[in-house]
């Protein structure tokens, strides 16, 4: 046994939990994903609207062809011919892909295959990670267990399995609040490091970083603080000074480029909200644009509850990203992805498993979860827009 912060006890910490769960819902999604590709009636070949393979080969084996999708041929390709791959590749910095090159490397030049292994790899982490956060936060074993079922079963948490920058991200966000909650610097300033290398949202996390560093300082004075918020804007900027200095482009001109993949701008907050019901009402993509809609309804209750129950950190962290998705907007899709992009307000869940202590809540919670895995995994395999 062992105590965290003088509390309540828990039984040593089982990392196989994670393992275990992370293991089933895969092996049952991946199944099932397979299983709806192979029942369509007809090819799903390459199209530049529909299916934009971005000059990638499409993949030849068919388990691991439901995951070459969307996003993840764009990984694909800036990993295998760079920057220079399309016109809005540098929407994403380069770590990812340069890792997805080389893993690749090991099975024979198959980035698709190699991108999978990466992302399987920094899912385990974060799960077992966000495992820790939860037992550490939540003070009872029950709970936090809970709280991974939740995270693993939410219905577009098939992403952090797919060849995206989900899980990498998860795990530099979630070690970087729990490394802080501990105090230990230099590793929070690491872990924010490699979220912030994952995608260009992940500047947003300089916010609760630079938040706790102050608090902490005003206490004790001590210099070591600064050294978490100042590494996670080095990592911030890194790209973006990358692209100016060593590519002569615009400073800005990732943001430009991930504005221009979706035709998207900013906006006062929460008119994203109501362009997207009245596209739904149109007939424009009507259960995408429903489900962004839902789904963001649902995560600001979350977020004013992660604002009154949990440590102030938390609820900076879930308010800056809040922030960032209330103010965006595309044409079409005026939420983009809102689905998806939940999934790094990861507090919510640490909340969640609380309400599943009611067993009538935690059946609804359950099932619905479920439900919705299977609806939108089945629409990625066959292609549909789902984040």
């Amino acid at each position: 046994m062992h105590t965290i912060q003088g509390q309540k006890t828990l039984p040593d910490s089982k990392l196989s939990f994670p393992l275990i769960v992370f293991s089933l819902v895969f092996g049952i999604l991946w199944g099932w994903m397979r299983f709806v590709r192979q029942l369509l009636p007809f090819e799903l070949s390459p199209d530049p609207i529909l299916r934009p393979y971005m000059g990638v080969q499409p993949e030849a084996n068919h388990w691991l062809e439901v995951w070459q999708r969307w996003d993840a041929l764009h990984y694909q390709a800036i990993a295998e011919r760079g920057y220079a791959a399309f016109e809005t590749s540098l929407f994403t910095p380069p770590l990812y892909p340069f890792l997805m090159r080389m893993a690749g490397a090991v099975f024979g030049g198959n980035t698709l295959l190699g991108g999978m292994v990466i992302s399987l790899f920094f899912c385990v982490a974060a799960l077992a990670a966000f495992y820790r956060l939860a037992q550490f936060e939540l003070k009872d074993e029950t709970l936090a267990q809970r709280a991974v079922i939740y995270l693993v079963l939410f219905p577009t948490a098939f992403f952090l399995f797919a060849p995206y920058t989900e899980s990498m991200f998860m795990l530099g966000s979630v070690m970087c609040l729990l490394s802080l909650r501990k105090e230990s610097w230099l590793a929070a300033g690491l872990w924010g490091a490699l979220a912030a290398s994952a995608r260009l949202t992940g500047a947003v996390l300089f916010l609760p970083v630079l938040w706790h560093a102050w608090q902490s300082w005003k206490k004790n004075r001590q210099w070591v603080v600064w050294l978490a918020p100042t590494m996670v804007a080095l990592s911030a900027v890194a790209f973006p000074l990358y692209t100016w200095l060593g590519m002569g482009q615009s400073f800005f001109a990732s943001f430009e480029a991930q504005s221009q993949r979706f035709h998207g701008g900013f906006t006062f907050p929460g008119i994203n909200i109501v362009k997207a019901l009245q596209q739904a009402f149109a007939g424009n993509f009507p259960i995408t644009n429903t489900l962004d809609v839902l789904f963001t309804m649902l995560f600001l209750w979350f977020g004013m509850e992660v604002w009154k129950h949990l440590p102030r950190i938390y609820g900076i962290y879930y308010a800056g990203f809040m922030a960032l998705y209330l103010t965006r907007i595309a044409d079409v899709y005026p939420l983009l992805s809102m689905a998806r992009y939940v999934l790094a307000l990861f507090p919510a869940f640490l909340i969640l498993s609380r309400y599943g202590e009611s067993p009538v809540l935690r059946r609804i919670i359950i099932y619905v979860s479920i439900f919705g895995a299977l609806f939108l995994s089945a629409q990625f395999a066959m292609w549909g827009w789902v984040g």
